[in-house]
C-alpha cells in the first residue's frame, strides 16, 4: 500500500467516525482486490477543500454497481467475501455528517476503483 500526502491537513469532525470511514475504505480495497494489487491512499489540497483518495488496481465495478454502491445491504454479486452490505452506506453517512462529498469512479492510474472524498473548509 502506498500513502501520499502533500501536507498536513486538519479536519473538523468526530475522530471515531473518521477512523471508521478510513477503516471501511481500506478494508474494502484490500478485501476486493486480488493478492499483489496496488492500493494508494492520498491526501491533497484541492481548491477550498481537502481531498482523500483511495484507489486500487483491483477489478473495479460496473457502472450499474457503482450507482448502487452505498445502498443499505447492497452487495455486488459474485464476491465470496463475507459482509453485510452496510460498509458503503456507513461511509456515505459519515461523509455526509461531516459536510463532505463522495465520488466513485474507475482509477485512471491503477484501473480499479477510485474513491474521492472532499471536505470543504478543511485547513492545511
Amino acid at each position: 500500500m502506498e500513502v501520499e500526502a502533500t501536507g498536513v491537513f486538519m479536519l473538523a469532525g468526530n475522530a471515531t467516525l473518521l477512523a471508521a470511514l478510513l477503516r471501511n475504505l481500506l478494508d474494502n480495497a484490500i478485501r476486493y482486490s486480488p493478492p499483489g494489487a496496488q492500493i494508494r491512499l492520498s491526501l491533497s489540497q484541492a481548491a477550498s477543500h481537502v481531498r482523500l483518495t483511495v484507489a486500487d488496481s483491483g477489478p473495479g465495478l460496473s457502472e450499474a454497481d457503482l450507482q448502487r454502491l452505498g445502498e443499505r445491504f447492497f452487495r455486488v454479486l459474485g464476491h465470496e467475501q463475507p459482509g453485510s452490505g452496510l460498509g458503503w452506506s456507513i461511509v456515505r453517512r459519515i461523509v455526509a455528517a461531516h459536510g463532505g462529498r463522495v465520488q466513485l469512479s474507475r482509477s485512471a492510474e491503477l484501473g480499479g476503483l477510485s474513491v474521492q472524498i472532499d471536505w470543504p473548509g478543511a485547513s492545511v
